[in-house]
């Protein structure tokens, strides 16, 4: 029996755990044909939290490996979550004892990461972000570059025309916005968005075999991106540090995860806990 997926999937992990739908992204991607078959699914799940976890990773043979990440909130600090991934990754694929003996070269995949932003911030359609950015001065002894794509719907969109699978990811969360631009309630606009794919051929065997889980997703997705909005705004006059402490006690009294509130306050898991003690609250 198939797995139920969890609702806190976003809907670009869900419909990219594909080995076919990855084949086709990583070509409109690099130009570079893949066979499915090639392919090893090798995501994070809970590296650093049980809800903080990579969207996508996979293999082609033992020739690269592929971090894919989905962020509807623009984040340059992207390199430096990639470096922790990827560590994780071969960490998981080497041995660490033949790392101390081996006196031959371990071959190992080359990596590449990519970024597919859609949020409200105006990016270009494409951009590096590089690690070296965020050092404290220059140095020529590590380097990470993340390849970032925008794929908020356009017609002029290189990548979206060339890859069927993520236009027609870009094209369901445009219709979502479309709908709460109209007025509707989130839950109406979502599904809406579900049936005008379905009538369009937009993925249109996807949605009508997911359905309660896209619902499901995508409600969820959102509802945790207005939490952390309204959160924000209401610490915003507060004293930076205030602030932080005051979106970390509303984002834990809406049951947001660890991992979230963690991203959104910059504070310790230490004085996370500490705050959801002082307030009775679970943690």
């Amino acid at each position: 029996m198939k797995p139920k997926r969890s609702y806190k999937d976003s809907l670009f992990r869900h419909i990219f755990n594909d080995k076919r739908r990855l084949a086709s992204l990583y070509t409109a991607l690099t130009g570079r044909s893949v066979a499915p078959k090639d392919i090893t699914i090798t995501t994070l799940r809970g590296v650093f939290f049980n809800d903080i976890k990579n969207d996508i990773s996979f293999r082609i043979g033992d020739r690269d490996i592929i971090l894919m990440e989905h962020q509807s909130s623009w984040n340059p600090n992207m390199p430096l979550r990639m470096l922790w991934y990827i560590a994780k990754l071969y960490s998981r694929q080497l041995d660490s004892r033949e790392l101390v003996y081996r006196s031959r070269l371990i071959p190992i995949p080359a990596p590449e990461f990519y970024v597919f932003y859609n949020g409200s911030h105006d990016e270009p359609d494409y951009q590096e972000l590089h690690l070296s950015s965020a050092f404290s001065h220059a140095t020529n002894s590590l380097e990470l570059v993340v390849n970032c794509y925008n794929i908020n719907y356009s017609t002029q969109n290189r990548l979206l025309d060339s890859c069927y699978e993520l236009r027609c990811c870009s094209i369901f969360v445009q219709k979502v916005r479309d709908g709460l631009r109209d007025g509707l309630e989130l839950k109406i606009a979502i599904r809406q968005a579900i049936t005008y794919c379905k009538t369009h051929d937009i993925l249109a065997d996807y949605f009508q075999k997911n359905e309660s889980e896209v619902f499901d997703m995508v409600n969820f997705k959102w509802d945790q991106k207005r939490a952390l909005e309204v959160a924000k705004e209401d610490g915003f006059a507060d004293g930076e540090r205030k602030a932080s402490m005051k979106i970390a006690l509303s984002l834990l009294k809406k049951g947001l995860p660890i991992g979230i509130i963690t991203d959104s306050t910059n504070l310790s898991l230490e004085e996370i806990r500490k705050i959801a003690k002082d307030n009775g609250l679970a943690f």
